[in-house]
């Protein structure tokens, strides 16, 4: 399968926060874990599927991130639900090169690894 996205994806782990009305009007919200994240999105694991096609607010404060979105992928996993958020607006800039750093100097920091 290629690779769609424009940006690349940065490993975080960080709790979530999304909410959403169902197509009936119904309002939900969840706890979820942040599994990466990209300029322009973020991929959650979740307990509760929500349907591809699906506006969401989503809120991590350790992405300073109170938004929404649109969630684009859903794929199903033993621990329940991986969904792919693609964001209305830009993740901070700032916030992504600290990711990205700290990523580096984990991987500087593994032996072995080059």
């Amino acid at each position: 399968m290629s690779e769609l996205r424009l940006d690349p994806r940065i490993p975080y782990s960080g709790v979530v926060f999304i909410s959403w009305k169902t197509f009936d009007g119904q309002r939900n919200h969840v706890l979820g874990r942040a599994v990466d994240v990209s300029q322009q999105g973020i991929g959650i694991e979740l307990a509760t599927r929500i349907p591809v096609g699906s506006f969401v607010r989503v809120k991590a404060y350790g992405l300073n991130l109170d938004g929404s979105g649109t969630v684009r992928h859903v794929s199903r996993r033993s621990s329940g639900y991986v969904l792919g958020l693609e964001l209305s607006e830009s993740l901070d800039l700032n916030i992504l090169a600290e990711l990205t750093a700290s990523q580096n100097c984990l991987v500087a920091a593994m032996p072995g690894v080059s």
